[in-house]
């Protein structure tokens, strides 16, 4: 038992109600349990008790322990003169105070206890893998959807304040942003700092040039070289050469990398398709805000590298012939982890908030993603239906799963008090 998990039962009231008595027999009604106070002083807050024929109202604290009154230094704190019943899982002795004390070990059920036992000391990815599928599926879906907005929420705030370090640029913020998400997962930081020493004006203003874009791409990751025998690559080393000097770039010093990673995904061919993207569109951030729906978003992303990168991978080495596309899914992962953010940041900011619940109802519109995560709560039987559920259940695995917040999760409370025994406890 931890002190936790003992408001957790308090607050929901899963004991038996029936015939309290204080640990002196002193009979006990419960009017209302009181106010949870998640801050400084009493654990709960305006309870009112009935005791020795009298209406009692005030403050609850509880602990595991009866002793623990003053070890916690209690007695000395005005904060707790206001406390009219001391809760406790296990009466060990003279609690150090005149206070009526009950006693709940006896009330609360075994299956209740066990199963959150059990939750704490699982190996599985999520501690209720077993029952999550049979949780209420409104209740669950209806969770993710606030945790996909809080998900959305958090993304925004960073990128708010990244918008803020750059003076309210949002064009220059928002092509740090993608860039960024053109370097995926392991590419996400050397991509962002690469954009960092390319500003989006320089680009633009080069736009109509897609190979003067690609050698500044190219030559700020550090992928140029004189040595690999590829025509293509020594033309763009000597086209970055020339423009390094001229713009007096200063290079960006963290790596990229191609280790454990799908040939789509390969730092060449993203900033190749990067490159595309910039000499397509007049503006990016000027030109996402003009964008009505999701379709206009994929279209926006959907691009092809230059035609060399139709036989390659890598420079220098010649491979099957093949259009190198953005594809579907990385243009929704696009969509949903950075444009949708972005936006939701430039209109909340603005103070549109009818226009970010617009971008949040978009994620319905795109597919779910496809990763170990989302395939895993699929086999518990919790599949998602669009990258909404999806975000929500990284954010679930990763705030809650993760941190063993059982009791405070909408999914674990529910099957919590869908415990047999609990039906009988306020017959």
């Amino acid at each position: 038992m931890n002190e936790k998990l003992l408001q957790f039962i308090w607050h929901h009231q899963y004991f038996n109600v029936w015939d309290l008595r204080t640990v002196s027999g002193e009979p006990l009604s419960l009017i209302s349990p009181g106010a949870w106070n998640r801050n400084q002083g009493p654990d709960f807050l305006s309870a009112r008790i009935r005791r020795g024929g009298q209406e009692w109202a005030g403050n609850i604290e509880l602990h595991v322990k009866c002793t623990d009154w003053d070890l916690h230094g209690h007695s000395d704190d005005p904060n707790y003169n206001n406390v009219i019943l001391h809760v406790v899982w296990e009466y060990d002795g003279d609690p150090g105070h005149p206070l009526p004390v009950l006693e709940l070990r006896s009330r609360v059920p075994h299956h209740l206890l066990q199963k959150y036992r059990n939750w704490m000391m699982t190996d599985d990815m999520i501690p209720c893998a077993g029952e999550i599928g049979l949780a209420d599926k409104k209740i669950t879906y209806d969770w993710l959807a606030w945790l996909t907005l809080r998900r959305m929420e958090t993304r925004s705030a960073k990128m708010l304040e990244k918008v803020r370090a750059l003076g309210m640029d949002w064009e220059e913020g928002f092509w740090r942003s993608l860039a960024r998400a053109f370097g995926h997962k392991v590419n996400s930081d050397a991509f962002e700092s690469i954009a960092a020493t390319l500003p989006v004006r320089l680009m633009m203003r080069l736009r109509s040039n897609s190979m003067q874009l690609e050698a500044l791409l190219l030559g700020q990751a550090g992928l140029l070289r004189t040595d690999n025998g590829d025509d293509y690559a020594k033309l763009l080393f000597r086209e970055y050469g020339f423009m390094r000097k001229k713009y007096q770039l200063v290079k960006s010093y963290m790596p990229v990398h191609f280790l454990r990673m799908r040939p789509g995904n390969f730092p060449t061919l993203r900033l190749a398709q990067l490159a595309a993207l910039l000499s397509r569109n007049p503006a990016l951030f000027r030109g996402i805000l003009d964008l009505g729906n999701v379709n206009e978003m994929k279209a926006f992303l959907r691009v092809e590298a230059g035609a060399y990168w139709d036989h390659h991978y890598r420079f220098g080495e010649p491979s099957v012939y093949l259009k190198k596309q953005t594809g579907e899914q990385f243009i929704e992962n696009v969509i949903f982890n950075t444009i949708i953010p972005f936006l939701a940041a430039f209109h909340r900011h603005n103070g549109n908030d009818t226009e970010t619940d617009r971008l949040f109802n978009f994620m319905e519109g795109l597919n779910p993603e496809s990763n170990s995560v989302i395939r895993n709560f699929a086999k518990l039987g919790l599949p998602s239906r669009h990258a909404g559920d999806s975000q929500g259940l990284h954010e679930l695995k990763n705030k809650y799963c993760d941190q063993l917040r059982c009791l405070e999760c909408v999914i674990g409370k529910s099957l919590l008090k869908k415990s047999p025994v609990m039906s009988l406890l306020h017959v």
